[in-house]
């Protein structure tokens, strides 16, 4: 019997949740891209589950996910855990918009919203813990945004058929 057939899409993509959320806490010396390539997928991953398989049990996905990053990557509460809440409160005021819009503006926005999304995390983390604000680390995220998004809806795409 094939894996597939016991978990259905939102459980699929709640385990690319914890599997990229995982290595993107974890630090590869040797290869930081790694790191920054599976902390731009969860971000995917989140904002994909938000746009398509909406639950309530995503604000504690998001509360949960949140602290954790905010934890282990600031030794503080409170960037990653208003922007996922935020977007999550975004999409509920949005969604009756949302749903009218083609697929792709869909995918469109979907990238907007990852941008600014990461954009947002690191302004806060800027603010409230003094964190540098730094424009290459951004627009690594950007450059490997741009490189693993088609791959990533497509690989969605596939996973919820």
């Amino acid at each position: 019997m094939e894996f597939s057939k016991f978990l259905n899409s939102t459980s699929k993509l709640n385990i690319i949740l914890i599997i990229s959320f995982s290595i993107s806490v974890n630090s590869f010396i040797l290869f930081p891209n790694i790191n920054n390539a599976f902390y731009v997928l969860f971000h995917l991953t989140f904002i994909y589950l938000i746009f398509y398989h909406y639950h309530y049990y995503l604000y504690f996905v998001a509360l949960i996910y949140g602290i954790l990053f905010d934890i282990l990557l600031l030794n503080n509460i409170g960037a990653h855990l208003i922007t996922f809440l935020s977007l999550l409160i975004l999409f509920i005021l949005l969604r009756k918009y949302l749903i009218r819009l083609s697929s792709y503006q869909i995918i469109f926005v979907y990238f907007i919203t990852l941008i600014i999304l990461l954009l947002i995390e690191q302004f806060l983390a800027n603010i409230i813990h003094n964190y540098k604000f730094n424009m290459s680390s951004f627009s690594n995220f950007f450059l490997i945004s741009l490189i693993i998004f088609i791959p990533t809806v497509f690989l969605f795409t596939k996973l919820d058929k």
